[in-house]
């Protein structure tokens, strides 16, 4: 580990070298128990908008027809995946492409893009998330904060500091959103509020 990334965990132990140890190890160990609840997330969010975009646009590779008009970065990550692919040899399917795109494209649709809140979300996005009754931006920046999160617990980042009980009842409530049985099932399951009570104190 080194001296930069331990230093920063020893700021918060006043110095103590075997505190700082022991918060890094909790902050290892409370990344893991996020990452169920967040990759049924990331699933169940890429399966129903896939799906509703497929019905918007009457293809598998919705990505490719004229009408949906993605916004330029979206469109320059699916040329990069279709390359990236295309280099290892892999047909760029329909399905190849959905499971290879990243959660942050997902998130993506949801926000502002090309005029998405009237072309998307309105005519067939808002059907991917049956018990949510708010606008799109509302929607659009809850997953996105969890976009955060999830991407700092991929680069093996600190998250201690973050309300984390907060977070993951974020999570279930937009499962929630999605089908509230895999909500019931996840919270079942999760073991981050077993975790969040062995928090190391200096």
């Amino acid at each position: 580990m080194s001296q930069g990334r331990l230093g920063e965990y020893e700021a918060l132990c006043g110095g103590q070298t075997i505190a700082a140890l022991r918060l890094h190890c909790w902050n290892t160990q409370i990344s893991a128990a996020f990452y169920p609840s967040l990759q049924y997330l990331e699933l169940a969010v890429r399966s129903v908008l896939d799906r509703e975009m497929r019905a918007l646009f009457g293809t598998d590779a919705w990505w490719d027809a004229p009408a949906a008009n993605l916004h330029f970065g979206a469109q320059q990550k699916i040329r990069d995946l279709k390359a990236q692919l295309r280099r290892q040899g892999v047909p760029a399917a329909a399905q190849q492409i959905v499971s290879e795109l990243s959660f942050g494209f997902w998130v993506s649709l949801l926000g502002p893009g090309n005029n998405y809140d009237q072309r998307l979300w309105r005519t067939g996005l808002y059907r991917a998330f049956p018990g949510y009754r708010g606008g799109r931006r509302d929607l659009h920046r809850q997953l996105d904060y969890l976009r955060v999160l999830r991407n700092k617990i991929a680069h093996h980042g600190p998250i201690h500091h973050r309300h984390l009980q907060a977070d993951h009842e974020a999570i279930l409530i937009l499962l929630g959103y999605i089908d509230v049985e895999l909500a019931d099932w996840v919270r079942r399951y999760s073991q981050v509020n077993a975790i969040l009570t062995q928090r190391p104190h200096p």
